[in-house]
């Protein structure tokens, strides 16, 4: 700047920009990074909730059941589940999926939501015991496997 002039020059604010941009972009980087660690971790804690949720019902109605089915069973979209607990004629319980991937429970034509985000369940049995696996919507999710044993049935 010379004597008696006030102000920046031209370069002096190009420069300034400069800074800024490189500081600006640096901290939209940072911003997205962490926006998108949260999402994951959001989709994750989804995923946990559903088969927790969907655990609960299906263990308990699989201990109790009369019969456990003969072979694999899968649970989605195209096909349900259907058993029967209790002194006869005893109570159904038909399992299904919707085509909003909520796991359907319908107990004597009540339906109701067992879990929200289930894309499918594989019921496969093996004498008393059957291994329940649980694969969640979210993306990235992993599938969870349970195994439940079944008593009511007499396989003790």
């Amino acid at each position: 700047m010379r004597r008696g002039q006030h102000g920046f020059t031209l370069v002096e604010v190009m420069v300034s920009i400069a800074i800024f941009a490189i500081v600006g972009l640096a901290m939209a980087g940072t911003f997205l990074v962490g926006y998108r660690a949260i999402s994951n971790e959001a989709r994750i804690i989804a995923a946990d909730t559903a088969v927790s949720n969907a655990s609960l019902s299906l263990t308990r109605d699989l201990n109790s059941t009369n019969t456990l089915p003969a072979g694999p069973v899968t649970i989605d979209a195209a096909n349900s589940f259907s058993t029967t607990y209790g002194a006869s004629p005893g109570v159904t319980i038909v399992y299904s999926v919707d085509a909003n991937r909520n796991l359907i429970r319908t107990v004597g034509g009540s339906a109701q939501v067992a879990a929200r985000g289930i894309t499918s369940v594989t019921i496969a049995v093996t004498g008393c015991y059957a291994t329940v696996t649980i694969l969640p919507s979210a993306t990235g999710a992993t599938a969870s496997t349970l195994n439940v044993s079944n008593r009511p049935g007499g396989c003790f």
